[in-house]
């Protein structure tokens, strides 16, 4: 299956060379997973693994808990922790 990826944030200049999809055969079904499973995947993975990052699939905030279940064209989101007022 292939998923979208978007980054937002400062993780999206230090991924700018990620593609815009990518392939998961078979999909994540954890958090802990999909972590894993980018971390490796894609060139500069490791810093999927930085704890501050936070991630959604189809515009909904995942928690570290909730089972995953991923379909082809799902839109993954990795956010940099935001600020302001």
């Amino acid at each position: 299956m292939k998923v979208i990826l978007e980054f937002f944030g400062p993780v999206r200049d230090r991924m700018s060379d990620s593609p815009g999809t990518l392939s998961l055969d078979p999909g994540p079904h954890t958090y802990d997973a999909l972590i894993s499973i980018l971390a490796d995947q894609l060139e500069n993975g490791s810093v999927m693994r930085d704890p501050h990052l936070r991630f959604a699939i189809n515009d909904e905030l995942l928690t570290a808990d909730r089972k995953i279940t991923l379909a082809d064209g799902d839109r993954i989101a990795i956010l940099s922790p935001f600020s302001g007022g």
